[in-house]
């Protein structure tokens, strides 16, 4: 039963300081250039491995939304791709998203 307190500890101190690190949640980390596509690390299982991204084109971006700590990117088929981070790097990869993605409405809440 302590190794299960142990691992439920592990898990949220992980956690925790993935939303924290400023090399993981660096713009130019969440959100790369590649070519006509950018690729998205969205959760923190993608930030630590980047095949877990989610990769969109950069014309198929209708809108990028800033609520809060998360940045929502929509695309012309009303699907979206939700990143959470901490309220210190919201706003450096929102201004990140709209470089890269010119064509998109932006939208703050």
């Amino acid at each position: 039963m302590e190794y299960l307190y142990l691992v439920a500890l592990l898990i949220f101190l992980f956690t925790f300081f993935m939303f924290r690190s400023p090399r993981l949640n660096n713009p130019e980390h969440l959100l790369q250039d590649v070519g006509d596509e950018v690729l998205i690390l969205h959760t923190p299982l993608a930030r630590l491995w980047p095949s877990q991204g989610k990769r969109i084109n950069k014309q198929s971006a209708a809108r990028i939304q800033h609520a809060d700590n998360i940045i929502t990117v929509f695309n012309h088929s009303s699907n979206a791709i939700d990143i959470t981070l901490s309220q210190r790097h919201t706003a450096l990869v929102f201004d990140r998203a709209c470089l890269l993605f010119p064509n998109a409405e932006r939208v703050s809440i």
